[in-house]
């Protein structure tokens, strides 16, 4: 294979597990509570990563503030608000929401100058994010309160993680990819505690089955430490925008397979929502000139 299939495989890789991340999270779950199931992915990874990083290269120590707003944005707040969110709402409604990371990426390259804004991509952004905003709005009227907290959460989790992406990339490009997560899960787990804390205290521990811990083992190993790696890796051979930009395979397989296990229904208003999104997707990677924005 050559370097740009090699990309577009790895991102595809990251995004069907993605996918399956939102199913074997929430049957996790179902018996784990959300900021305890979170702060335990996040520490197996950590030490699973720690010990795949031993010997390699090792990270300047002038970068350590560097990597802990990294961690903060793609691993803290990430996995507390993502999997907080999953809880509180359905599937299909979190893997529609997970789109909106690409434009939110695209939107902070332009911000930054790392990608140059067209009239395509303006519309794509624009049209993206009001698919967005009519899931928030759709699960405001026919939801319940809880799950209009769960689609805020994981809205906001995007922004985070757009930022993570941009934010990243220049560093990326010349640093190794198994150090740089590594250490952002190592310092993860240590910022996250204080959050979860009252969680781990008050945990049923005996009566989780052991189901619920191998759904915690496989979301370790594959969605978190598999994925996290390939797509830190894929950021060093492609544009930010393009990384994220393979989040749309999710909600077709995520709901899917939600579907299939929950039994959830697809329904209207959320399916419009997705098509936005898509098409502002579509439409945010297509025009390569320069759009004038005067003051």
């Amino acid at each position: 294979m050559n370097a740009p299939a090699r990309t577009h495989a790895a991102l595809l890789t990251v995004a069907l597990l993605f996918s399956l991340n939102f199913i074997i999270s929430k049957l996790g779950m179902n018996e784990f509570a959300p900021l305890t199931f979170a702060w335990l992915r996040c520490a197996g990874a950590a030490v699973l990563l720690a010990v795949f990083a031993r010997g390699g290269a090792r990270l300047p120590r002038e970068d350590a503030r560097r990597l802990v707003l990294f961690s903060i944005l793609g691993v803290v707040i990430n996995q507390t608000l993502f999997l907080s969110g999953l809880a509180f709402t359905t599937v299909q409604v979190a893997a529609v929401l997970i789109t909106s990371t690409p434009v939110f990426t695209l939107a902070g390259a332009i911000l930054i100058g790392q990608e140059q804004p067209t009239t395509s991509r303006v519309g794509g952004i624009a049209l993206a994010c009001a698919g967005a905003l009519l899931v928030v709005g759709g699960e405001g009227w026919h939801g319940t309160t809880r799950s209009l907290l769960g689609t805020l959460l994981i809205l906001v989790n995007c922004v985070s993680y757009a930022a993570y992406l941009v934010i990243s990339k220049p560093y990326m490009s010349g640093a190794s990819a198994r150090a740089v997560v590594a250490r952002m899960f190592v310092v993860g787990t240590l910022l996250m505690l204080p959050i979860a804390a009252p969680s781990l205290w008050s945990e049923e521990w005996q009566a989780i089955s052991r189901g619920a811990w191998l759904a915690l083992a496989v979301v370790i190993l594959g969605p978190t430490v598999a994925a996290y790696l390939l797509q830190a890796w894929a950021l060093r051979h492609a544009d930010s925008s393009l990384v994220a930009a393979q989040t749309y395979i999710q909600p077709v397989l995520a709901s899917l397979l939600g579907w299939m296990v929950f039994g959830e229904q697809i329904r209207a208003v959320v399916a419009v929502a997705a098509a936005m999104i898509f098409g502002g997707v579509w439409l945010a990677g297509r025009g390569k000139g320069k759009l004038k924005i005067e003051n």
